[in-house]
């Protein structure tokens, strides 16, 4: 499986904060519903057909990852 841009949905100011509601998530995903809650974001992909997307909260704020991670048993 290769890596999946998620920029331009992390990116948006509409979905900062929100629930997104998601399909073709694995190629080129594209964002079918957003809404302040789980329970509304669900009835929205609902009403447009979907009855089984990708649903992720969206962050306010992206930090960056620095450094390297070091697993030790």
């Amino acid at each position: 499986m290769s890596a999946v841009d998620m920029t331009k949905i992390y990116g948006n100011k509409n979905y900062k904060g929100k629930w997104v509601a998601m399909i073709d998530h694995e190629t080129k995903p594209k964002v079918v519903a957003h809404a302040r809650t789980l329970h509304e974001v669900l009835r929205k992909a609902k009403q447009k057909g979907y009855e089984m997307p990708l649903v992720t909260q969206i962050p306010k704020k992206v930090l960056p990852i620095v450094g390297p991670f070091i697993y030790t048993e």
